[in-house]
């Protein structure tokens, strides 16, 4: 025995003398870390991969190699290595413009964390589509189950819609910070693409790490997190309906680890695109049997937006420290009312934001493992919607003169909605299988008008009353790695809301209003798990949810949304199943199919209805309905210069509160209906091809189509299931085709497209037109070292 221990010593020393190690720090040219790299020594067993700050180590027995470093989006990477004792080699790779210009839509995110995580996740890699120019909204309308529905044009009310739930139910991040108090400047259509590296789309339950009290999902906006030392990156577009967009994102970090960083962009446009509509005879008040096409007249939007950041990273007592502010301002003519025919010609919107921010990270903070995050922000933004002509207008721009203040409902005053947030994030993972996280969100709202005396000729009683409401989110989450290829999450929250609004006390059609206050406390809890299976991953999870009414909701936009104070919160049991596949053969051709099934059960669920006589809207709590929904996709790739693909969605939201309100014997006629104005079915198409080393080795071109489709869906109730044709917003089919040509590795770009190539007639929100075909051309410029 005494030998055997003898010669393991030896052989233990013997290896340890004579395995060495290469170690170091893979970057772009740009200076930033590149993501899922993978490093070995060619026609070896030995290999690595690096970890998140692009660190790697390869350790191998002394002796001459041949170093391999492969990453999407890169130039291969090759050099001899004489490895005769532990040395340090960093490695710069080259971006590969071809890949680059790749549209990445994957079932899984572009960190590890994501892609190992057991939440049902869609990540869309933006940078390919940062020569487009696509906002937030139409980038996201790409994604399976997800319809984003607008009324108009540029700056229009947008709506986002993921698996049957729309507006609130979805909650909306930026960078893990909620963008609720954000101000309309702000807002998924009018956010050019280029301020996103990527977006993470959760379908279903949603990770404690946001601090949600989503009902159907999230989105979080992902801004660039890297480190450059110093970039530029701007952008110019001109298109149809004299639309101007342009932005601009630079920024600088010095040696010592002082940061700046600044964002600045704005949209124009006239939104004068024709339109299909009955227009109404002034003097007889009749309006036509047919319809007139006829140009928006008074549709003009534009907005501006700062965002400007400074503080330190990389220090000791922290990674990193940011100090902000966001400046928006927008202005946007109000064409129609909720009911298109209802058309105005002087009454408009317009809205600032003031908002200073605070970000705090901190990694190991006091202990290993231990890592902090802390974010906040106070908006002093206001909001102000100005209607005081009397006038009644056509769609041919006439208009007659009128005794009545307004042309909808008489408004004057400014209102300010003073939002506040902050997010503090605390995660542990020092063991190697085992992390937790605690997470608290809370926001503030509270709304003041500046003159009270503008609101005195205004049909709105409730516009004096304090509109104010605060929400707490606490969650805490446990994880763990039963091994590489299966992991479980266990979490629970806790959801609290403090409101004060006016509440109607009339039970007649004339209001009558009072100040009403109420605090409300519920808890929820769920798990997710994730298996790995070769080429296969399964996903299953579950959360019984709440979702607490948002300030829109409660209290309206003191226009044409009416506010509901008593709006109870909406409660849910969510299931959802996932299974995803991917695989390379004989390393030219990739396939990635994906398929999910989801079933909600929601109890007092917040719909909008639209009052037809005011032509106004307002949110009511619905009782009892349930969803059930499937979605798939599928993408294949060849080489490195075409890819085609596409995704459906179906899904079914149901009515099934039995009884009509205030009754126990009456059935509904809407029982088992399917709930209006909600698509049902949808599609997305793409095909996209690469060429590379056109008119130059580091020049390429890329030409993109995608195809959207929706098919007819009910305007309002069915009477048990059945509906009329006036009842149905039809089928729509839409084409956009795309040319990029890409100078430099990307350091200069031009982009030309057509979206909605053969002029369909588009509608998304009760029956209120889209535009037609249009065109547009953009410029970019990027700069990065």
């Amino acid at each position: 025995m005494k030998y055997l221990y003898i010669i393991l010593f030896c052989s233990l020393n013997f290896v340890s003398l004579h395995s060495q190690t290469l170690s170091g720090k893979i970057t772009s040219a740009d200076g930033n870390v590149v993501d899922f790299a993978t490093v070995f020594f060619k026609d070896t067993e030995y290999g690595t991969l690096p970890n998140k700050q692009g660190e790697y180590q390869l350790s191998a027995p002394a002796g001459n190699y041949t170093l391999v470093v492969r990453a999407l989006g890169y130039y291969t990477f090759k050099t001899s290595v004489q490895l005769q004792q532990s040395q340090v080699l960093n490695i710069v790779l080259k971006p590969d413009a071809q890949q680059l210009d790749e549209i990445s839509i994957t079932g899984k995110s572009a960190t590890n964390r994501i892609n190992e995580s057991a939440y049902n996740v869609v990540a869309i890699d933006t940078k390919a589509l940062h020569n487009k120019t696509l906002d937030l909204a139409h980038a996201l309308d790409r994604i399976s189950g997800v319809r984003v529905r607008e009324s108009g044009g540029v700056g229009s009310a947008a709506e986002f819609s993921l698996n049957g739930f729309s507006g609130k139910h979805i909650k909306f991040f930026m960078d893990g910070v909620p963008m609720e108090g954000f101000g309309s400047a702000f807002q998924i259509n009018n956010i050019p693409i280029n301020l996103a590296e990527r977006i993470e789309v959760y379908k279903g339950v949603v990770p404690v790490d946001f601090g949600a009290d989503a009902l159907g999902g999230a989105v979080n906006i992902v801004t660039s997190q890297k480190n450059r030392k110093t970039f530029v990156d701007a952008s110019y577009s001109y298109g149809s309906f004299n639309t101007h967009k342009s932005y601009v994102n630079a920024g600088h970090t010095t040696k010592k680890g002082f940061t700046v960083q600044l964002n600045v962009f704005q949209n124009y446009s006239d939104n004068n695109y024709w339109i299909y509509i009955p227009v109404l005879d002034l003097q007889t008040g009749i309006y036509s049997t047919d319809e007139k096409k006829v140009r928006g007249f008074h549709s003009n939007y534009h907005n501006e937006t700062l965002i400007a950041k400074a503080g330190v990273v990389n220090k000791k007592y922290a990674d990193k420290l940011l100090f902000g502010i966001t400046l928006g301002k927008e202005r946007a003519d109000i064409q129609n009312s909720n009911i298109m025919k209802i058309v105005f010609g002087k009454k408009f919107r317009e809205g600032t934001t003031i908002m200073p921010t605070v970000q705090y990270q901190k990694k190991n903070l006091f202990t290993k493992g231990l890592d902090f995050n802390l974010t906040g922000n106070y908006n002093f933004g206001y909001s102000q919607n100005v209607d005081t002509a009397s006038r009644q207008y056509n769609w041919y721009g006439e208009y007659i003169e009128t005794q009545k203040k307004g042309e909808g409902s008489y408004s004057l005053a400014k209102f300010y909605n003073h939002n506040g947030g902050v997010t503090i994030n605390i995660s542990y993972n020092r063991f190697k299988r085992h992390s937790i996280s605690l997470n608290n969100v809370l926001t503030t709202f509270d709304r003041k008008s500046e003159d009270r005396l503008a609101l005195e000729g205004t049909i709105n009683a409730t516009d004096t009353f304090p509109k104010v409401t605060t929400k707490n989110v606490l969650g805490l989450a446990y994880k763990f790695d039963c091994n590489k290829n299966w992991n479980i999450s266990l979490f629970a929250k806790h959801y609290a809301q403090y409101t004060k609004g006016p509440q109607n006390i009339s039970s007649t059609n004339s209001a009558q209003y009072e100040l009403f206050s109420n605090i409300l406390s519920t808890a929820g809890y769920g798990a997710a798990t994730t298996y790995l299976l070769k080429d296969f991953q399964f996903k299953l999870s579950y959360e019984k949810t709440c979702r607490l009414p948002t300030s829109d909701e409660l209290f309206g936009d003191e226009d044409l949304e009416k506010s509901n104070a008593v709006l109870k919160p909406e409660h849910s049991n969510n299931y959802n199943f996932n299974v995803s596949y991917g695989k390379t053969f004989n390393k030219n051709h990739s396939l990635f199919i994906d398929a999910g099934v989801m079933y909600r059960d929601i109890r007092d669920y917040i719909r909008r209805v639209i009052e037809s006589m005011h032509s106004t809207a307002s949110y009511e709590n619905h009782g009892h309905v349930s969803n059930i929904g499937y979605n798939g996709e599928i993408h294949y790739s060849y080489k490195r210069w075409l890819t085609v693909g596409g995704n459906f969605t179906y899904q079914n939201i149901v009515n099934q509160e039995k009884y009509k309100s205030g009754s126990t014997t009456v059935v509904s006629t809407s029982y088992k209906s399917r709930v209006p104005n909600v698509p049902y079915f949808f599609g997305n198409g793409d095909c996209n091809v690469f060429l590379a080393h056109i008119g130059g080795k580091e020049n390429s071109l890329s030409i993109g189509y995608n195809m959207l489709y929706v098919y007819k869906f009910p305007l309002r109730w069915g009477t048990n299931g059945a509906y009329s044709s006036k009842d149905m917003i039809p089928s729509q089919f839409s084409h956009d085709v795309s040319l990029s040509y890409t100078i430099k590795n990307g350091k200069y770009n031009v982009s030309v497209e057509c979206r909605n190539l053969t002029d369909e007639r588009m509608y998304d929100n009760f029956s209120l037109q889209k535009p037609g075909r249009s065109f547009s051309a953009k410029v970019r410029y990027f700069f990065s070292k």
